[in-house]
């Protein structure tokens, strides 16, 4: 454990949910020793207040808030701690990388994940305190951007009927649409049901080897074994299944196939 020049760092929670708010002190009281709790606010105008009056050596920050969310509380500030957001919504990830966050926690927070942060917080005020000639925003953007495209955007959080689910994108076979319901079907012959879209899960999951090959389904390509073009387009899948390709969108599978298919 890398120790900060004092002996532990101040910090602020900010959720729009009070239970929330609790267990994540519970969590950094129980688990994290070097990070001591300031205060809480659960919207982003008193929060501004508490985080501009004391000046917190770190920010637990929602970012999906009632009126304005997490990154609007950020133009809000005139003191910039180092900031960690803790939310369910992992679609936010890369916006969280252009605000230079320290890293990105998916709602229930992982205690292992927790401690890590610890870690790295204490490193990057280690560097600060002790002038490295490097810039704040260099030394964390560096490190948002190794924890994200290696873990983050490589997770996802399923809310399903019970809780969370948090599933590796590489486990995801392929998606499909009824109305207002997603189902995610996984490898081993799982499958989860999430009350979303599958345009809302389009938008998240195109730019991370996912291509919508009809209006009801979304394919993972690195689990796309064949292309049949008999009797219209179709695609056989990791495990075994038979996908329908829509006219519209055969000619930009094909192109998109080309690196995935060997």
């Amino acid at each position: 454990m890398v120790k900060s020049d004092k002996n532990y760092l101040n910090s602020i929670i900010v959720d729009d949910e009070l239970n929330a708010i609790t267990n994540l002190k519970k969590l950094l009281d129980t688990y994290c020793p070097f990070i001591k709790i300031a205060g809480s606010a659960i919207d982003t105008e008193s929060a501004a207040i508490l985080i501009n009056s004391l000046k917190p050596d770190v920010l637990f920050l929602d970012i999906s808030m009632p009126k304005k969310n997490g990154f609007e509380l950020l133009k809000m500030l005139h003191f910039m701690p180092l900031i960690v957001f803790v939310t369910a919504h992992e679609k936010y990830a890369l916006n969280a990388i252009k605000a230079s966050a320290v890293d990105f926690l998916l709602k229930p927070v992982d205690i292992t994940e927790l401690k890590k942060v610890e870690e790295k917080l204490l490193q990057i005020q280690n560097m600060r305190e002790n002038n490295v000639n490097e810039s704040y925003t260099t030394v964390v953007g560096n490190l948002v951007s190794m924890l994200h495209y290696r873990s983050v955007i490589k997770k996802i959080t399923l809310p399903d009927a019970h809780d969370y689910k948090i599933v590796d994108l590489e486990d995801v076979l392929y998606l499909e649409g009824d109305d207002n319901y997603t189902s995610f079907y996984l490898n081993k012959h799982k499958k989860v049901i999430v009350s979303k879209t599958l345009k809302e899960y389009e938008d998240l999951l195109s730019d991370l080897g996912f291509f919508r090959i009809h209006k009801s389904s979304i394919i993972n390509l690195f689990h796309l074994k064949n292309i049949n073009r008999e009797n219209g387009m179709n695609v056989v899948m990791s495990d075994g299944r038979t996908l329908a390709v829509s006219r519209r969108r055969s000619t930009e599978l094909l192109d998109k196939a080309k690196q995935y298919l060997t």
